[in-house]
């Protein structure tokens, strides 16, 4: 009775080496046959720390649903990209603050600002990060219109470095798709821009030149040679343009009033038919999410009233 007592106490002090042994094949018996995902957990528990190298590698920024930055393949027979390109943010920002989309709608900025700050810090991360057989897709999807009654659309475009300037391939300017996916639940399916085929998109920009109408070649500083009696150089990013376009409409700038008079109050403006044509297309926005009672009369009332004093 003695013996047994003493083997069976023997049998429960393991020491804590061969302990965590014996955990740990327990563990890799029992995911053998599971998924990987799941076989993934053992490999942390037992391999704490090895992670790096792993930001070297990534290739997808998703910033949040339907806006993501990715690297992919470059397209078939295409001549490899200047790449990895450095570009500094604020740079970026400038450069893209000024395309604009040109539609049935008019001239419209391609990016609202706000929508600019989610995506400027992630792309120059994949351009700095993309090898020369890489091309960067861009998918941006934002309310547009400033109301928070209007679907999300979606911005898609192809960009590389060639040239010494970022090419910038728009598909896709104002693309409806929301509405479909929520009825739907099917994921939609995005293109994006190819050096082999026009789109239907029509771009345009005061610092950059147009390769075709969705294909604008924006250049970065740094390409050309600086004189030496030039400023000490900047580090390499895109160039805002020394002089861009200012629109005849705002143009002259009037003379502030004499000391003590009043300004005149500012004239209103005469909206134009794409204006009247983006109200109308509110107003029935607005009209049909009352009728699915999407919002309430009052909401519905309030809203309607904030759209028509733009007329």
């Amino acid at each position: 009775m003695t013996t047994m007592m003493s083997t069976r106490k023997q049998r429960t002090t393991l020491p804590p080496s061969l302990l965590g042994r014996n955990l740990a094949l327990c563990c890799a018996l029992g995911l053998g046959s599971v998924p990987g995902a799941q076989a993934g957990w053992l490999d942390g528990l037992l391999a704490q720390g090895q992670t790096s190298g792993t930001a070297s590698k990534q290739r997808l920024w998703s910033i949040h649903e339907f806006t993501r930055i990715e690297l992919v393949a470059r397209e078939p027979g295409a001549e490899p990209n200047q790449h990895p390109a450095t570009l500094q943010p604020e740079g970026l920002r400038q450069q893209l603050a000024q395309i604009q989309a040109v539609g049935r709608n008019g001239v419209q900025p391609l990016f609202a600002s706000d929508e600019l700050g989610e995506l400027v810090l992630p792309l120059t991360q994949a351009l700095g990060r993309a090898g020369p057989g890489d091309d960067v897709l861009l998918l941006s999807s934002a309310r547009r219109a400033g109301d928070i009654f209007m679907a999300p659309t979606a911005v898609t475009v192809r960009l590389f470095v060639q040239g010494g300037q970022l090419q910038f391939i728009v598909r896709d300017v104002r693309l409806e798709f929301y509405d479909t996916y929520r009825g739907t639940h099917v994921a939609p399916r995005f293109g994006f821009g190819s050096r082999k085929a026009a789109g239907g998109a029509s771009v345009q920009s005061a610092g950059a030149t147009n390769a075709r109408p969705d294909w604008l070649a924006i250049p970065l500083q740094g390409a050309a040679p600086v004189s030496a009696a030039a400023a000490p150089a900047v580090p390499a990013a895109l160039a805002a343009p020394a002089a861009p376009a200012v629109p005849a409409a705002i143009a002259p700038v009037a003379a502030a009033p004499a000391p003590g008079v009043a300004a005149p109050p500012p004239a209103r403006k005469a909206l134009d038919a794409a204006a009247v044509e983006d109200i109308e297309r509110r107003l029935e926005v607005l009209k049909r999410l009352r009728d699915k009672g999407l919002i309430n009369e009052d909401e519905y009332q309030q809203k309607r009233k904030e759209i028509l004093q733009l007329l």
